[in-house]
């Protein structure tokens, strides 16, 4: 524990922060439901926000600074004017902002802190991409023993629920996940559901990355197939999609290099991969149909996603917040119903800032996000392309609603953006 002696306390949250997150969901679901503590995730996640605000203002008052704000942090604020202003318009109380908050906008508070935070957070950013890194690897582990070694019917011993599958309101989370029309389990370890465990190895796999300075060496290559097998077993189609859209992104802003430097290579793997494509599908064309394509899953989104596109054309320029998403859940709990579900699950995280927010903020979150990915592409590629990676599979499912990963990976972003020039960017 050397690490965290000689370190002040807002230092020491973060790295708590960071080293609880990859198991909060386990932790979660055995103190609220085998032991009976409610409202325990609190303790994880929120209230170790509210003591890094508390103490990193109480360091801006003792050293009597005031913190400088640029066009990101007022386009923050806004943003959280417009949507408590609008929610207040329209009559509702504070139950709706509160339940919002910790799905839409808590991850921007973490950026507020941390990016204002350089000169008091005693670790740099990859102390803490580390600290993060070993902690999700212990995570992973443990999930693999229970997938490969042990079973899934293991974690109801520590009240994760039996109800396979499926999520219910006010109850635990299903031990596992199942592809519908077989039998097949979709690998999702200690995490609440599958879609959560790819954000999590893309997380942690970006991590890797960032640490490795050279990053053509052979274990570099072997400890990403690896990843991309375990992501591939969370049978996730967004998760295609982020290797296709972050891959590709990348790969056309270093065209130039690419092409002066591994011309012969290049063209040789993409030969190799046109072709172990086509076998693939000429040989497993079913099985890919139903695994990836999954139809009956693929209209139900499509079938979401338009009636809340119609909920939107009938108010532009939005309703209010925790009209949609998790938040709404927690609002109408007796809503929680089949009859009720395609109407609060919108099945995108912007296609529900559409409806809440109207156009006019929505372009606003857009922007924000575009400002980011601006100020992190110089400084971190490998971190830049998770973003996108995360921001894709956001426009076909409501992976925010994962708090405990966007609450690490934002603050890992957050750092990153206010690093200055002494911090080294390790990809080349």
């Amino acid at each position: 524990m050397k690490f965290l002696k000689e370190k002040n306390l807002f230092s020491k949250l973060t790295v708590f922060l960071l080293c609880i997150m990859p198991f909060y969901v386990f932790l979660k679901v055995f103190f609220e439901h085998k032991l009976g503590f409610d409202k325990f995730w609190m303790l994880l996640k929120e209230v170790p926000i509210v003591l890094l605000f508390g103490t990193l203002s109480y360091y801006y008052i003792r050293d009597k600074k005031l913190p400088k704000f640029d066009i990101l942090d007022y386009s923050i604020f806004t943003y959280f004017a417009y949507g408590i202003g609008i929610t207040l318009l329209n009559g509702h109380g504070i139950n709706y902002i509160v339940y919002w908050g910790r799905y839409d906008f808590l991850f921007f508070w973490v950026f507020l802190i941390f990016k204002h935070s350089k000169e008091y957070l005693q670790y740099n950013f990859k102390e803490l991409v580390k600290i993060f890194f070993l902690s999700g690897l212990v995570s992973l582990f443990l999930g693999l023993m229970i997938k490969f070694i042990m079973d899934e019917e293991y974690l109801t011993v520590f009240w994760y629920s039996h109800y396979i599958s499926n999520w219910t309101y006010n109850w635990s989370i299903p031990n596992y996940h199942w592809l519908e029309n077989s039998w097949i389990r979709r690998f999702q370890g200690l995490l609440e559901w599958p879609n959560a465990m790819w954000y999590f190895l893309i997380v942690l796999s970006a991590c890797f990355l960032y640490l490795q300075r050279k990053k053509n060496q052979y274990y570099v290559y072997l400890f990403s197939f690896a990843f991309l097998y375990l992501v591939l077993l969370t049978y996730s189609r967004s998760a295609l999609l982020w290797i296709i859209s972050a891959g590709g992104l990348l790969f056309l802003l270093n065209i130039k290099y690419i092409y002066n430097h591994y011309k012969k290579y290049f063209l040789a793997a993409t030969v190799a991969l046109i072709c172990f494509t086509w076998i693939l599908w000429f040989v497993f064309q079913e099985k890919i149909y139903n695994a990836v394509i999954r139809p009956s899953s693929t209209a139900w989104h499509i079938e979401r996603m338009a009636i809340w596109v119609d909920r939107f054309l009938e108010k532009p320029l939005g309703s209010w917040l925790a009209t949609s998403g998790p938040a709404y859940r927690n609002v109408y709990p007796e809503k929680n119903t089949r009859e009720f579900e395609e109407y609060y699950i919108p099945e995108s995280w912007f296609v529900q800032q559409l409806t809440e927010w109207g156009i006019i903020y929505f372009t606003l979150f857009c922007l924000i996000f575009l400002l980011i990915l601006i100020r992190i592409y110089p400084k971190s590629k490998v971190m830049f392309a998770a973003l996108i990676a995360v921001l894709v599979m956001n426009v076909f499912l409501h992976i925010f609603e994962s708090t405990h990963m966007s609450y690490a990976f934002f603050l890992l972003l957050w750092v990153l953006y206010a690093s200055g020039k002494k911090w080294k960017i390790l990809w080349k």
